[in-house]
């Protein structure tokens, strides 16, 4: 019987996962934020990419001063503050981001993130 229910549970994320549209990789500069919200009040965010430096050029670096493409994955600092959540907004000046250092310090570096909502859990569910 408990198998049966987790079964279920596995089918319907499954199904929801496949027919859910995964966020596109966008660029925030670093005076922006990053913001994620789900549309479904049940729906929680999973990050699914982080990357902070200078990957190309684009809206956020507009010369190659040849540091392009120093960059560092930063997915556990966004895990963090927003993964589980319904919304998140996220500086991209934020500390953490900007400690680790993956470029000269004399260059402005950026965000590139996606995400992805997927159905929430609330503990009551595991006891099924």
């Amino acid at each position: 019987m408990f198998y049966d229910g987790k079964i279920k549970l596995y089918i319907y994320i499954y199904i929801y996962l496949l027919f859910d549209t995964f966020s596109e990789a966008r660029d925030y500069c670093l005076i922006e934020s990053f913001h994620a919200q789900c549309r479904h009040w049940s729906d929680v965010i999973l990050m699914e990419h982080a990357q902070f430096g200078r990957m190309e050029l684009g809206r956020c670096v507009t010369r190659n001063f040849g540091h392009i493409g120093c960059s560092t994955d930063v997915i556990n600092q966004l895990d963090v503050a927003c993964s589980g959540r319904p919304a998140c907004d996220f500086s991209v000046s934020d500390p953490s981001l900007v400690r680790t250092k993956p470029c000269p310090k004399d260059f402005t570096s950026y965000l590139e993130a996606s995400y992805r909502c997927v159905p929430g859990m609330n503990t009551a569910s595991f006891l099924i």
